[in-house]
């Protein structure tokens, strides 16, 4: 696998997401009471309805950015909260333009609250990246890099001091879920069974962010290897580019994309990090799924 390339995705991913994400919830709801005007107990009472009913609807409710579903709600906290603050929103008749709804949403309220979020690694999360560490690897992440450097340096110092090299592998705000119609490197949308929207491939942000990696790498596509805990984030589009791809399940992963990607020769479900650092070391599963 020499001269190959591994991405990883972070929140969700490297840790714990449902284990972290408590203060996260906790500040957004605070933050959308001072929005609405609305007591702050019944703000956390109308997020628990609202909560109930996007999970009753996991095909069709998602994060919804600039008018477009980008992911499902379904998969972590984050996502979650997003489709519930716009309901909360409606309740209250608040925010009603657009634009500008999304830029207090998931810019200014999800920066904010990011922050507070605890450090929770998922068990093997040490080990992989240790056994990553000769490779070309790196972290590419939604998440600001500030903010994932503080927790990989947290590991470190639990861990393994050499673990702190890794902070210096971290790409944050990747912004794997902006959508650029006019750029056509990829198809439209990818559409999955059992899911009646399509899944929004055109993500040139993320592409740039990747491309400029697997350059540097000095790979072609099908020597690239890509995890994540959200397929729509952080794999369809590497899956549209020829790269391989491993999807990190957990008890939210939606059964349609289980379905699919298990028929797909590029790509594996792993249920935890152990299986993950198989696959990706060379001569692992993930090297051997898709071999060109």
């Amino acid at each position: 696998m020499a001269g190959a390339l591994t991405v990883l995705d972070f929140d969700g991913t490297m840790t714990d997401a449902e284990a972290e994400a408590g203060p996260f919830r906790a500040g957004y709801l605070d933050d959308l009471a001072v929005i609405t005007g609305l007591p702050r107990d019944e703000v956390e009472a109308l997020a628990l309805r609202f909560a109930d009913e996007v999970a009753a609807r996991p095909a069709v409710e998602g994060w919804r950015f600039l008018g477009h579903v980008v992911a499902p709600a379904s998969v972590d906290p984050y996502l979650r909260m997003m489709p519930v603050a716009r309901r909360l929103l409606d309740h209250a008749g608040a925010l009603r333009d657009e634009a500008e709804r999304t830029r207090v949403l998931d810019g200014v309220l999800y920066k904010h609250n990011y922050v507070k979020t605890g450090t929770v690694f998922r068990p093997g999360a040490g080990a992989l990246l240790r056994a990553l560490l000769p490779t070309a690897a790196r972290v590419v992440t939604n998440s600001h890099t500030d903010a994932v450097v503080t927790k990989l340096e947290r590991l470190a110092a639990a861990e393994d001091p050499g673990l702190a090299a890794w902070t210096g592998r971290v790409h944050g705000r990747a912004r794997k879920y902006e959508l650029d119609p006019a750029w056509d490197g990829v198809p439209e949308a990818l559409q999955l069974p059992g899911l009646d929207r399509p899944v929004l491939l055109r993500r040139r942000a993320y592409f740039e962010v990747l491309d400029a990696l697997r350059r540097e790498a000095g790979c072609s596509w099908a020597e690239v290897s890509v995890m994540g805990d959200i397929f729509e984030l952080d794999l369809a589009l590497p899956l549209a580019l020829g790269a391989r791809v491993l999807l990190l399940t957990n008890a939210h992963t939606p059964p349609w994309e289980r379905a699919w990607l298990a028929t797909q020769e590029r790509a594996l479900l792993v249920e935890d990090l152990a299986a993950a650092q198989a696959a990706l070391l060379p001569g692992g599963a993930c090297e051997a799924a898709g071999a060109r």
